[in-house]
């Protein structure tokens, strides 16, 4: 019997992280999907890639026919970035 996990990721649609942006950007079209399964070589999920680190990747000078869905999710893994909008951190109160 296959675990959660095994059938979750099966259920996921994925690209590959040699793939180009612009590959991750029709498969997303065609798909009708605004994320993918990033998975390594090996088959091991490696990320998520959105619709939206791909057009900001373009937008940041990045080529869409070489640069690698790999790449951006690799450059995009260290802290998060810090979003606008709840939770956040209410100001100390001053007495």
């Amino acid at each position: 019997m296959a675990s959660t996990r095994e059938t979750a990721q099966a259920d996921v649609a994925c690209i590959g992280e040699g793939e180009t942006l612009r590959q991750a950007g029709h498969r997303m079209r065609e798909l009708g999907v605004g994320k993918l399964g990033v998975r390594r070589e090996n088959g091991e999920l490696q990320g998520v890639i959105s619709r939206d680190m791909v057009v900001e990747s373009i937008a940041a000078g990045g080529d869409p026919k070489t640069m690698t869905v790999g790449e951006v999710v690799f450059f995009r893994r260290g802290p998060a970035r810090r979003r606008s909008g709840f939770p956040f951190r209410m100001p100390a109160a001053v007495s």
